[in-house]
């Protein structure tokens, strides 16, 4: 490597701070030795040099400051200033760590309290949305008491109509048609009427009679369909004896079968509504020159009463609705007993009070009322 010459000029102070290390020719052949090295070094060594350098000027100046001081003093001096810019560079790094750190937290921090920013406002939605919530609930609730409030009243008028119509029809109108109905039997049993004043008597009766029982019929469904069903009063009673005096009641031709013990614990009086609407309709529907018939047998521990007839079967359009109120085999002919289709009805609401079945079966031009009675019930 060819030599480089340097040539460096100092003035007097630079001179004599330049003695306190040594003859200034020595130092500064190190300095130009040092420069000439630098040249060359890589990066980091001539900032490492470079540093030296700054160093050393440093140290030049405190030299200037201490050049009272002796040798050792002066070396001592030298040595507490580097220690002092050692720790300086260690505090200055140390800060630097500091710093990068509290940023990161910082960072951390400020994305937490993004997050915690976000989960509030959602909980604040779903605050609102709940108090809306709260609100409907509570008018919904407000319309349910309402609505159950204007259901009890209308309960409290169905009671009121309920007893305001039977009362009419067991009390003002039973009491009127009584009247009438015992006035035309006294002309009647005197005979001081001639032939076809008695013939109007004897009318007078009969519409009285279908009357009287349009308003049983009327009663009871009113009581079946208003008043929660029939009440039932159970009591030891025979199943032939009450066929016997429903057939008695008719003037048709009935044949009665009773076979066993056919005893058991029914309402009596209810039993026997039930087999006058099922004997009359058998009547009513019998062909021309046939009877009705009524069987009563055991079966185990119920007792079966059938009653049936020979004649047209039940319309099939009609037979799914036999026991519904108002229906009729025939809708379209007038009953020439004054039914108003409420028999049936009342008679299969009957049979179930007392826990039993009643059914309709219909073919080959026989109609069979078939019902089935439990002989008790659970709770006689």
């Amino acid at each position: 490597m060819a030599k480089q010459s340097i040539v460096v000029e100092l003035d007097d102070e630079t001179i004599r701070s330049l003695a306190v290390l040594g003859q200034p020719n020595e130092v500064l052949a190190r300095l130009a030795d040092s420069a000439i090295k630098a040249v060359h070094r890589p990066d980091h060594q001539r900032r490492a040099r470079t540093d030296e350098s700054l160093r050393i000027e440093r140290d030049k100046a405190d030299d200037r400051d201490a050049e009272a001081l002796g040798p050792l003093e002066q070396r001592a001096a030298v040595d507490a200033m580097l220690e002092r810019a050692e720790r300086r560079r260690d505090l200055a790094g140390i800060l630097a760590h500091e710093r990068q750190a509290t940023d990161e937290d910082l960072t951390g921090e400020r994305a937490h309290v993004d997050t915690l920013l976000v989960d509030q406002r959602e909980a604040n939605a779903r605050m609102v949305r709940a108090t809306i919530h709260a609100h409907e609930l509570a008018d919904a609730a407000d319309a349910a008491m309402e609505r159950a409030e204007e259901s009890a009243r209308e309960l409290r008028r169905v009671a009121e109509f309920r007893e305001l119509f039977m009362g009419i029809l067991g009390h003002d109108l039973r009491n009127p048609l009584a009247s009438i109905v015992t006035s035309a039997a006294t002309l009647l049993r005197r005979g001081h009427v001639d032939e076809h004043d008695a013939k109007t008597a004897a009318r007078i009766i009969r519409s009285s009679q279908r009357m009287s029982r349009m308003i049983s019929e009327m009663l009871d469904f009113t009581r079946a369909r208003l008043g929660g069903g029939f009440p039932i009063e159970r009591q030891p009673t025979d199943m032939g004896d009450v066929c016997r005096n429903v057939v008695e009641e008719f003037e048709a031709a009935i044949h009665l079968e009773v076979e066993g013990d056919v005893t058991g614990a029914w309402d009596q009086d209810r039993l026997a509504e039930v087999l006058s609407n099922l004997a009359g309709n058998a009547i009513e529907h019998a062909a021309r020159g046939t009877v009705a018939r009524i069987k009563a047998y055991a079966e185990g521990a119920e007792v079966v009463v059938e009653v049936s007839n020979q004649g047209d079967d039940i319309p099939a359009d009609v037979h799914p609705f036999i026991f519904e109120p108002f229906r009729r085999a025939k809708q379209h002919e007038k009953s020439a007993t004054g039914n108003l289709g409420l028999g049936l009805y009342i008679a299969h609401e009957i049979v179930l009070s007392h826990g039993g079945t009643l059914e309709a079966h219909s073919v080959g031009g026989t109609t069979a009322f078939v019902m089935h009675l439990p002989r008790r019930s659970p709770s006689y």
